[in-house]
C-alpha cells in the first residue's frame, strides 16, 4: 500500500513538474488588436487570394504597446508596427485590411465578426 501511495505520489509530482515547465519555457502567445474610434479588430491572418480589396485608408498605427496590452487608444495596437496603413474593407464593414511595412496585406476583424458569422 505504501509503494503505491510513493508510486502515485511521485507520478503526481512529475505531471505537474512537466506542466509548470512547459508553461513557464513558452513565450507566451498573445492576439493581435488594433484599436479604431474604440472598436477593437481582432487578426485574423494574412490575407488570401484577394478575399477583400482595399477601401478607405483610415490612417496609420500611431502607437504600438506592449503584447500583453489591450491597446485602448484609436489606432493603437500590441501587434502592428507604428506607421502601417489601416484600410476599410469593400466587401464587410466588420474587416480592416492591413498592409504592413514588407507590403503583405493583413486582415483585422471586429469582435463582434465571429458572432456574425455564426449566426448570433
Amino acid at each position: 500500500m505504501f509503494k503505491r501511495a510513493l508510486l502515485s505520489a511521485i507520478s503526481l509530482l512529475l505531471v505537474s513538474i512537466t506542466l509548470v515547465g512547459c508553461s513557464s519555457s513558452s513565450n507566451g502567445s498573445y492576439q493581435g488588436i488594433l484599436s479604431v474610434n474604440g472598436e477593437k479588430y481582432f487578426l485574423r491572418g494574412e490575407m488570401k487570394d484577394a478575399e477583400f480589396t482595399l477601401g478607405e485608408k483610415l490612417g496609420k498605427v500611431q502607437k504600438k504597446v506592449n503584447p500583453k496590452i489591450n491597446p485602448n487608444e484609436h489606432l493603437s495596437s500590441n501587434y502592428l508596427e507604428i506607421g502601417e496603413e489601416i484600410y476599410t474593407s469593400n466587401e464587410d464593414s466588420e474587416v480592416l485590411i492591413v498592409k504592413r511595412e514588407n507590403g503583405e496585406l493583413e486582415i483585422m476583424v471586429n469582435e463582434s465578426y465571429y458572432n456574425i458569422e455564426e449566426g448570433n
